[in-house]
């Protein structure tokens, strides 16, 4: 890194921002963080409240992290009542036009005090379209980088053949086509948009004749953060299978695949191994899968942290039916050495090998017959968990983060200095 490098200003607007990091968004925005944070001076702002981004060693871990931590004031926009909360994320999303006038005002005040000419905005697609877009209204002479962790349209759509009533069928419909529009939007009017996989980055590409301003800023994990041996406990119950995710809603691909893995997948698994759990593990499961709490099934919700049940399961699934972007749990697994079991859409974008790191099942009866493998051969877990650590390690590291966001950064300035 060169001194200039160091000086680079850079001001991350942050609709996600949380420590310890509860599922995979959060931890996309944590790695992000460490990665600008090494290669710039890093201004965050966020609308997230500051009670929400965590405990006081949340707030310091932030702040060790930027240059800078300012909560916008849309951050007030939330309620500690999960009624209440639900009800104004929703109207946050109706309102987004007007709160964004607010959001843009807050960043453009800090970035004026601070000389910055430079903005990544995060989850553009999901959670900041019109921040992005009145940004780019209001400062056109700035660097703006899009950054995006899925084609979501693709997120939306894709559950399309699952659904059976009509009118959320054209609810579903009508949000895939307006945010494809806001795709080609962002493509047009980004300096750089960033993608998680090559998958991605191709499809943001056939979107505009400049394909070199979509570049790739790639799914990691630090892994500092898996070396960590935790103290086997007795409470877990072994042989496990691990099913980690944020749920919330009925409808979505976590809240699927858990109804999916309990009800069809593990009594067949059960027939072979009778003695194998299910942990079903991540922020709300408490709330939406907690019917299937029993003997051999425990949903265990939001925990501090996933190690102590990494380090102590024979293998981690991921048995998605429709998402996007690529799945932190299959990293996770691999930078904890724990075998995984996914479907093709699961593991797409990432650089994996069926039989070689991991093992790939996209129907019922396949998908318990890998699991039962799994289960039953120690040196098929060690094999498939080793293996997907040594790819974890050589392809998905912070350090590979690292040198995409130099490359990003050192695009934007050229084109600022040219």
């Amino acid at each position: 890194m060169t001194p200039t490098d160091k000086k680079t200003k850079v001001l991350f607007f942050a609709p996600i921002l949380e420590y310890p990091p509860a599922g995979g968004p959060q931890l996309s925005v944590v790695n992000a963080v460490k990665v600008l944070n090494r290669i710039s001076e890093l201004h965050i702002v966020t609308t997230v409240p500051q009670d929400r981004v965590g405990s006081a060693e949340a707030v310091e871990f932030f702040r060790r992290h930027c240059h800078s931590l300012i909560h916008s004031p849309t951050s007030r926009w939330a309620s500690r009542h999960r009624f209440v909360d639900m009800l104004l994320r929703r109207s946050r999303r109706l309102l987004a036009p007007v709160l964004a006038w607010f959001d843009v005002r807050c960043i453009l005040q800090h970035a004026s005090r601070e000389g910055i000419e430079i903005f990544w905005v995060d989850r553009v697609l999901e959670h900041a379209y019109a921040v992005f877009r009145m940004l780019r209204r209001k400062r056109p002479e700035a660097a703006i980088v899009g950054d995006t962790e899925a084609v979501y349209s693709l997120f939306l759509l894709r559950e399309l053949p699952m659904v059976k009533n009509p009118l959320r069928w054209l609810v579903i419909w009508l949000r895939g086509k307006k945010t494809q529009m806001e795709e080609k939007s962002l493509v047009a009017k980004a300096d750089a948009v960033t993608a998680v996989s090559n998958i991605d980055a191709e499809f943001f590409r056939r979107l505009t004749r400049e394909s070199g301003k979509v570049m790739q800023f790639s799914n990691v994990v630090d892994l500092e953060d898996y070396r960590n041996i935790v103290p086997p406990s007795p409470r877990i119950k072994k042989p496990s299978a691990l099913l980690l995710g944020s749920f919330g809603h009925i409808n979505s691909p976590m809240d699927r695949a858990a109804r999916w893995v309990a009800k069809d997948i593990m009594p067949i698994v059960w027939e072979a191994v009778p003695e194998a759990h299910l942990y079903i593990i991540g922020r709300n499961s408490q709330i939406t899968q907690v019917e299937l709490n029993g003997e051999r099934i425990t949903v265990v919700g939001q925990v501090p942290s996933v190690l102590p049940y990494l380090q102590q399961a024979a293998m981690t699934l991921v048995p998605l039916r429709f998402e996007s972007g690529t799945r932190f749990k299959i990293v996770e697994s691999g930078a904890a050495a724990v075998a995984c079991i996914s479907t093709t859409l699961g593991a797409e974008g990432l650089d994996v090998k069926h039989g070689e790191n991991i093992l790939i099942a996209d129907e019922t009866e396949s998908f318990a017959a890998a699991m039962i493998s799994v289960f039953s051969s120690p040196d098929l877990q060690q094999k498939l968990g080793s293996n997907l650590h040594e790819l974890i390690r050589r392809s998905y590291s912070l350090e590979k983060q690292t040198k995409e966001g130099e490359i990003i950064l050192q695009t934007i300035k050229e084109k600022l200095n040219g």
